[in-house]
């Protein structure tokens, strides 16, 4: 009798599933399949949906001048004070190359190049936002009738739904589109994928992790450290704990991807079958979609990165 020991079982598995795939699996297995041009596919797919780093930064500006413009309007209206903070873009350090597909899904179609890249551009975005625990301290002054200012706030911000400039929205079904409704899913669930996805913990248990394929969220998306204070940006150097951070993160996604790689190859390979079809189905979103993001890169650039209301005009004094 053979033993049947978990590497056989893979094998015995991986040609089940091969056979499970039938005709689809025999029509395309001699087909060329080029894993990094799929790769930039996808990226380039991604960027058309939820835009590039200039789009982003664009909508970004168009959020400024509505949200805080319109609220410092707002209050001025009510008879209440309104520091205008001056423009700083969650997106400043990014470029197209973190806006692709990237590493932030936890999902078999992350990049195995980025290696956790995102997650530090986006604690990159996050130390440059504004300490917004007190708000008042920064618009009032002292003697100032706080009650009646948290009120007035209140009231003007309710519009955005209590929301600042850097919490934008893309174009209407973009967030939908960019998860590939109808594809994603029968990818990730495709027994080629789903054996090739076996070795996984083994792997990384060698490796010194224990994770499970669909424990991957919580493992990667961990609270990594990477402190504000400590952010390498506006010229400064990374501080001691954020390069200790970094480093951790780096070789952990480093890891994943190299132990993700059977299943990352299966999946894309069957992406780069399916994707003409998807398109085709999807054209008239991803052109609408498209086209929203060109028309806001367009308003923004008409736009200053400053804010100055119109003087108030003077009332006209009391008739005798």
């Amino acid at each position: 009798m053979v033993r049947l020991t978990r590497r056989r079982l893979v094998v015995v598995v991986v040609a089940a599933a091969l056979l499970i795939a039938g005709g689809g699996y025999a029509v395309h297995r001699a087909a060329r399949f080029d894993l990094a041009a799929t790769a930039r596919r996808l990226d380039a797919l991604t960027i058309r949906i939820t835009g590039s780093a200039a789009e982003l930064r664009a909508n970004e500006l168009l959020s400024y001048h509505r949200v805080e413009g319109g609220t410092a309007a707002c209050m001025r209206e009510r008879g209440q004070p309104w520091r205008i903070r001056p423009y700083v873009s969650y997106y400043q350090d990014f470029t197209d190359a973190d806006v692709g597909y990237g590493d932030g899904w936890a999902g078999v179609l992350d990049s195995v190049t980025h290696l956790g890249r995102r997650v530090v551009r986006n604690a990159m975005g996050s130390a440059r936002m504004p300490d917004e625990t007190s708000p008042e301290q920064w618009h009032l002054r002292p003697g100032d009738d706080v009650t009646a200012w948290v009120a007035a706030s209140n009231a003007c911000r309710e519009r955005y739904e209590h929301r600042d400039y850097h919490d934008t929205d893309p174009p209407a079904g973009a967030y939908d589109l960019v998860n590939l409704p109808g594809l994603l899913n029968r990818i990730a669930a495709h027994p080629t994928v789903l054996a090739a996805a076996l070795p996984y913990s083994p792997c990384m248990a060698a490796r010194g992790h224990t994770v499970g394929w669909d424990g991957r969220d919580d493992f990667l998306f961990r609270n990594w450290d990477l402190r504000r204070e400590e952010a390498p940006i506006d010229g400064r150097p990374a501080g001691p704990a954020w390069v200790r951070a970094e480093a951790e993160l780096t070789a952990l996604y480093r890891d994943d991807a190299e132990c993700r790689m059977p299943a990352y190859t299966a999946a894309m390979r069957l992406l780069s079958w399916r994707l003409d079809d998807w398109e085709a189905e999807h054209r008239e979103q991803l052109d609408r979609i498209r086209a929203d993001w060109e028309r806001r890169l367009a308003e923004a650039a008409r736009l200053p990165t400053e804010i100055t209301l119109p003087p108030i005009a003077p009332r006209p004094s009391p008739g005798p």
